[in-house]
Order: C-alpha cells, then structure tokens, then sequence
C-alpha cells in the first residue's frame, strides 16, 4: 500500500524529519514549564511565518536572477574564451601544448552546459511544484500534531520491542540521537549562517548573482573540508568576468567566512557532537560520492557518525 501511496509520502516524511529537528526545543520549554501544546504552538507558528517571509521575499528574486543568469549565459561564456584567448597570446612563448588549451576550453563549454541546463531544468520546474504545494502546505500541520505526541509516539514504538532487547535498542538509539540529532541541527543552522553572509558580502561588493551563489555555498556548506572550497568556484568565476580585483575580493571574503565559521561559529554552534577523526570523514565523502553521486556526499558524515555508535555498541557489548 504504502508503495502505491508513495507519491504523497514526501510531506509525511519531511513533516517527521522537521519534527525531529523541532522536538528539543518544544522539549526545553516543556522543562521550563510552557504546556507541550502551547510550546509546540509557538515553535511552528514562528517557524511557519519565518518560512513564508522568506519565500515571499526571496524567491521571486532568485528567480529573477536565475532568468537573468540563462540570458548572460552564452555572453560570459564567450567573455571567458577572449580571456582565454588572451592568456594564450601572453604566455605564447612557454609554447602551451594544443591538447591543454583544448581540455581547457572543453572544460568550460561542459560547464557551461551543464550550468545553462541547471538554470533551465529549474525555471521548467517551477510550473510543476506549484501543485505540489498543496502537500508541501501540511508539513508544518503535520509536523505541529507528531511533535506535541512525540513522547506518546517513543513509547508506543518502544512497546513493539520484546523486553529483553529493550534497554539494548534504546541505550543504542539515545547515542545515535545524542550523536546525530544535534549534529544535523547545528550543520543546518550553520549552513545557513554561511550562505547569508556570503550573500550579504557579495551584494556589498556588487558581484551579480549573489543571492545564487550564497544558496550554492550555503547549500555545500553541508560537507565538511569539500563544500567551502566547491561553494567558492562560481562566486570567483563571475567576479573575474568583472575584474580580477574583484576575484581576489570574492576570495579572502569565502576565507574570511570560512575562518569565522571554523573557528567561531562552529565550536559554539556544533561543539563535537561527531567526533571523527577528519581522515574518517574526508574517506567517508569521497566513498559516498563515489557509489552515491551528490546525495552520498550530504549523507556521508551522518551515516558514518551511525556507523561508528554502532560499531562502538556491539564491541562494548562483545567485551562484556
């Protein structure tokens, strides 16, 4: 059934997923002495108009800088091979082997197709989820009713597990939350930090599409280590066509962003609610790009964080 049903199970899935996320906080002012309903009200109410300000102020612009982005296209392609072009005659005399100045400039024409067909594939897409958002509509009302019976919702599932794996499965899974929960939270939060600033600096610069690049480098933010520096390639790509003074702006700006974010953000934001060790998580990005494209790449470091509490478990019960 549920595999027939499975074209309206996006909203109930994403409605548990923002309830997880949701469900400390309603939890905390619980403890404070705010009534579960009453919190859980407050919580999606605020949540529900933060998201509705931000789509009616947001979006129409980004799409209005993605239509802008597929008319200036084919000009900056060609604005990057004069410059090309130019960087050939200059350095003529190194005698830069054909094959390299043709990888070059196939390199670009890819990207540039590829980029021409992301903008299109999203303006085509945008007729298409407006039905959807009638669906997308219950996520907050879904998610109010699975938050305010979060703890009803625990026991009942505790109560299919049989007595004598009970206290084994919920010790497990209190560390994968412990572990996870808190982690994905903090990243989000800080993804989102990241991408506003980048966007922020950008706009002062005046670097065209900068609310774009913000979403990208807010949005590969996500992946440790890899993400700032992928976030990076198109804010530098677009300030060179304006000049390379520009370029070199854009550059100490994702730096500059990139420490703070490290070395303020972060600690105060996540603390060390992973602990791996970055060997472990720079082979757990590159594996799950490697077998899952784009999507192992965001998932690699929370499956590996699952992973290691399990793996952690089973020898601490071996030794016992």
């Amino acid at each position: 059934m549920f595999y027939r049903v499975r074209g309206i199970l996006t909203p109930f899935l994403l409605a548990f997923a923002l309830s997880y996320l949701m469900n400390p906080v309603v939890t905390y002012l619980e403890k404070r002495g705010a009534p579960r309903g009453l919190g859980t009200l407050v919580i999606y109410v605020g949540f529900t108009l933060f998201v509705t300000l931000f789509a009616l102020y947001l979006v129409p612009r980004f799409l209005v800088q993605l239509e802008t982005l597929a008319e200036v296209l084919p000009q900056q392609a060609g604005s990057i091979q004069s410059r090309l072009a130019g960087f050939y005659l200059r350095f003529s005399r190194f005698n830069v082997p054909e094959p390299i100045k043709g990888a070059i400039d196939n390199g670009i024409e890819r990207a540039e197709e590829a980029l021409a067909g992301f903008v299109e594939r999203t303006l085509g897409s945008v007729p298409g989820l407006l039905p959807r958002l009638s669906l997308l509509i219950l996520v907050p009302v879904l998610a109010f009713y699975l938050t305010m019976d979060f703890p009803e919702l625990k026991m009942w599932l505790l109560s299919w597990i049989p007595d004598r794996w009970r206290s084994d499965i919920v010790g497990l899974m209190i560390e994968m939350d412990n572990s996870l929960g808190s982690f994905i939270r903090g990243q989000l939060l800080i993804s989102a930090i990241v991408g506003i600033l980048i966007a922020i600096g950008l706009s002062i610069m005046g670097v065209d599409f900068a609310l774009i690049i913000g979403l990208i480098a807010g949005i590969f933010n996500i992946v440790p280590y890899f993400g700032p520096v992928i976030g990076a390639v198109p804010a530098v790509v677009f300030a060179l066509l304006k000049s390379p003074l520009s370029a070199v702006y854009v550059v100490i700006l994702f730096a500059v962003v990139n420490q703070v974010e490290s070395s303020i953000i972060s600690p105060n934001i996540l603390g060390e609610h992973v602990g791996l060790h970055p060997v472990t998580v720079i082979f757990s990005i590159i594996s799950g790009g490697y077998l899952f494209g784009f999507l192992g790449v965001i998932l690699a470091v929370p499956v590996t964080s699952i992973v290691k509490v399990t793996l952690r478990y089973i020898h601490n019960k071996l030794l016992q």
